[in-house]
């Protein structure tokens, strides 16, 4: 893999932009060389000039004196008898030819340095570049095998593989390998003489790298300073907590009999750190102290993971600063120039701080001895973020996922075939019913395997859904993962479907339903830390929180998730359908059980809509913002109040409540449409380059982008087949309820679609502010630390950090700040 190629895969997608722009370089150098070949061998009196001073600097004396004595220049057709060159001013002789070959025999030697015998400064910076992936590696966490393994991949300069945790040896890693020859660089006025005397296109050149050293070492210092805050804040709250912790354990002691001497408070809490219960406090501590200790532990591990993406950001530049003057040194064959530049970059502030390993020190330290019982070996396992789920091979997974899927098509069609024969023959005459419940399944599972090709498309685009989901980066699902399990979950649901209908069994089938819901729903919610525990733990929470809309801060999972469940209110309808089979026996379904007719089957069609729409007023009070919390309420509510009129159209009937719930459709329809494209994809943008769209674009299909437009557009009008479904099928007699089945999919659809550009969107608002770490609320902030975490979270890199100051509780009990709903 190429450098630029890797520097792409392994950057993190929000800070892709503060990145040295390694690919702008390279188009530079390019030009470099252009420039090069069309100047060609012609000599200019100002040429002429510089290479006699030029000459003298580097050994040469040939165009001084007009003898070939240069070291290592060999075949010199300069002639002795040619007169000297001598001063600025002096013509261009006959010998120009001959000082030309001089000059190419000085600089034209194919491996990329000067030719200069013994070249101290071309010898040392072969010696650099070809030992700079193994200076990478150095920084690579332990310097374990792993990293003897890869030197030697390394060590080719294009295969570079860097571990995503640095090691601490960095900058004195950099400041031996430069120390021997630190001294011998041109000044940076001599520099600046000389750059000025070669092509624009290396001044360019130089002035670009000097922009991007400028724009890492900003970025690199102003990331650092915010995670030393961010640590700053944890350690005050881990003092808290021990405090509170001591008070507690101090009770407990006085409870149970009077102690005989007062105790220190650290002794006390020093038993405590190491576990969560001790003698004295059987239970544990409080509920608030275990709910505190839980979000400092979080604090502390988000904390970490961001100093080693700050690690490794570090490590990536410092790499693409090597390689491009590798490439430049390569064709412009400038020692001095490149050997300067060098320097420069050794010495910034990025390579010479060494603030942020101290800081990981400092956490390391932190957590081993807090939340790790003092074993290091278990802490470290869980600071570091595991990546070998992104690199093993899944072909596994894709076997796995292709041969269940394909055994489940079989047997969908074939039980769909003997249901066809049931409606005919009226031998289980609850079996549209059925149906019907099996297909609201089918729908979120259907869904489910969408969503997997969503995951795979960000993974490719380099979008960062993990960030954006809020989950853990330790322990997740990756795309290949998430169409196993939904294939699995596929498979079963199919294998119970064909058996339900293809074994003939005419009474009491219906109990096949249940068995299938109860297989699916405890794999889902069974406590046991197998079956991607961690993955089914955030969306049990996640469902919570919208179970409980408006009591909990609202963060973009529970939005995003809601609006998942607004496409899947087909399914919500058949929960009523199914209690209703079930307190009746499942019998006389067609009269007793027509839930299309009941009120309550609306308020069930409601549910989602309104937990968003709850969702939105609780992001209103938060901010304060009327737009567009509000405004995105009033989509909510528009769209509650056209079911109730689809409702009523069913139920009442009349032409006045078709005429009006076709108009509240019409409205709700292009309302939704265009909050579609305007807000949730970020399209529509003034002065882009593809017209209707965005500036930045993370697909690379534009075309797919308008065919989405068009799609979304078309679908949410949908609702227009159950106005007339016999013109829609052709003059065919189609049930109504496979009418609303057809358009329950394709709704499905068209959140599929939806997900891709929702997410993206989200992802390029997050570049745009540089969030690649999250803020977890911490239990005992004072209100100066709390404004500045939600500044932070709104953009980290603009946040003016001078002004900060960070305040202290006067008392742990009086700091603590109880865990907001």
């Amino acid at each position: 893999m190429k450098f630029g190629k890797y520097l792409e895969a392994e950057q993190v997608p929000e800070w892709a932009k503060m990145y040295v722009d390694y690919d702008g370089l390279k188009q530079i150098i390019k030009t470099v060389a252009v420039a090069i070949e069309k100047r060609g061998p012609v000599l200019t009196e100002e040429r002429l000039s510089l290479l006699k001073r030029a000459s003298t600097y580097l050994g040469y004396d040939s165009l001084a004196t007009g003898s070939p004595t240069a070291a290592g220049v060999e075949g010199s057709s300069v002639s002795p008898g040619q007169p000297p060159v001598t001063g600025g001013n002096a013509a261009v002789s006959d010998s120009a030819p001959d000082s030309n070959r001089a000059l190419q025999g000085v600089s034209a030697d194919r491996s990329g340095n000067c030719s200069r015998a013994n070249c101290v400064k071309c010898s040392h910076f072969r010696s650099i570049v070809s030992a700079s992936p193994q200076i990478a590696m150095d920084m690579s966490a332990g310097n374990t095998g792993k990293v003897a393994a890869t030197s030697l991949e390394l060590a080719h300069g294009a295969n570079i593989k860097i571990p995503l945790s640095a090691q601490d040896s960095f900058t004195e890693s950099v400041r031996q390998r430069r120390a021997p020859i630190s001294t011998d660089c041109i000044s940076a006025d001599e520099f600046k003489k000389q750059l000025d005397l070669r092509l624009p296109e290396e001044q360019e050149f130089f002035e670009q790298m000097e922009q991007e050293l400028i724009k890492v070492n900003d970025f690199y210092r102003q990331k650092q300073l915010l995670f030393s805050m961010r640590l700053e804040n944890i350690r005050k709250q881990q003092r808290i907590y021990d405090e509170m912790l001591g008070e507690e354990l101090e009770a407990a002691t006085l409870r149970a009999r009077p102690p005989p001497g007062k105790r220190s408070m650290s002794q006390l809490v020093d038993r405590s750190n190491t576990g969560l219960s001790t003698p004295l406090l059987s239970s544990g501590p409080s509920a608030q102290l275990r709910v505190a200790r839980g979000k400092i532990k979080r604090a502390m591990l988000e904390v970490y993971r961001g100093m080693d993406m700050l690690k490794n950001y570090r490590i990536l530049c410092y790499t693409a600063f090597i390689k491009a003057l590798k490439k430049y040194q390569k064709t412009a064959r400038w020692c001095d120039g490149t050997d300067y530049f060098l320097h420069k970059v050794d010495s910034c502030y990025m390579a010479t701080s060494d603030l942020l390993n101290g800081l990981s020190a400092q956490v390391e330290t932190m957590y081993v001895n807090r939340y790790a019982g003092g074993s290091r070996s278990k802490g470290m396992s869980k600071l570091r973020v595991n990546t070998n789920s992104t690199s093993i091979d899944h072909q596994g997974s894709v076997f796995r996922s292709g041969l269940m899927l394909g055994v489940s098509l079989p047997l969908i069609v074939r039980a769909i075939y003997e249901a066809n024969l049931l409606s005919n023959e009226q031998r289980v005459p609850y079996h549209r019913q059925l149906l019907q419940i099996y297909g609201s399944i089918f729908l979120v599972l259907i869904f489910l395997l969408l969503f997997s090709l969503n995951i795979m498309a960000w993974t490719r685009a380099h979008i960062n859904y993990r960030f954006i989901f809020e989950v853990d980066p330790r322990d997740y699902l990756n795309s290949w993962q998430f169409l196993e399990m939904s294939s699995f979950l596929f498979t079963i649901a199919s294998i119970v479907l064909w058996a339900n209908f293809a074994l003939h069994i005419d009474h009491n089938s219906y109990i096949f339903v249940y068995v299938l819901l109860g297989v699916i729903l405890g794999l889902f919610l069974m406590p046991v830390k197998a079956f991607y525990w961690t993955s089914r733990r955030w969306l049990i929470k996640s469902l919570w929180r919208i179970l409980f809309s408006g009591f909990h801060r609202v963060e973009f999972r529970d939005f995003f998730l809601g609006d998942e469940m607004c496409s899947l209110t087909y399914t919500f309808s058949m929960v009523l359908l199914l209690g209703c089979a079930s307190v009746n026996g499942w019998s006389d379904l067609d009269d007793v059980c027509n839930t299309t007719q009941w009120w309550s089957n609306a308020a069930f069609l409601m549910l989602p809509n309104l937990f968003r729409l709850l969702q939105c007023i609780r992001r209103f009070a938060d901010s304060g913002d009327a737009f567009p919390h509000l405004a995105n309420g009033a989509k909510y509510s528009s769209t509650i109040a056209t079911i109730w009129l689809a409702s009523a159209n069913r139920i009442v009937g009349g032409t006045t409540w078709r005429s009006v719930w076709v108009a509240s459709a019409i409205a709700n329809s292009c309302f939704t449409s265009l909050w579609d494209l305007l807000m949730d994809w970020g399209l529509f943008e003034s002065r882009t380059k593809h017209r209707f769209l965005r500036s930045e674009l993370k697909f690379e299909r534009t075309w797919l982008y308008y065919a989405a437009i068009v799609t979304d557009v078309i679908l949410r009008f949908v609702w227009i087949t159950q106005i007339s479904p016999s013109f829609f099928s052709f003059g065919h007699a189609v049930h109504s309820a496979t009418v609303a089945y057809v358009a329950a999919m394709l709704e499905v659809v068209r959140r599929f679609l939806w997900n891709f550009l929702r997410v993206e969107n989200e992802h390029v608002s997050n570049c745009g502010q540089f969030r690649a770490t999250t803020d977890i609320p911490l239990p005992f902030n004072p209100p100066t630390t709390q404004t500045l975490e939600s500044e932070q979270t709104h953009n980290e890199f603009e946040h003016d950090y001078s002004s900060v100051t960070l305040g202290s509780p006067t008392s742990p009990r009086a700091a603590f700040i109880p865990d907001s709903p």
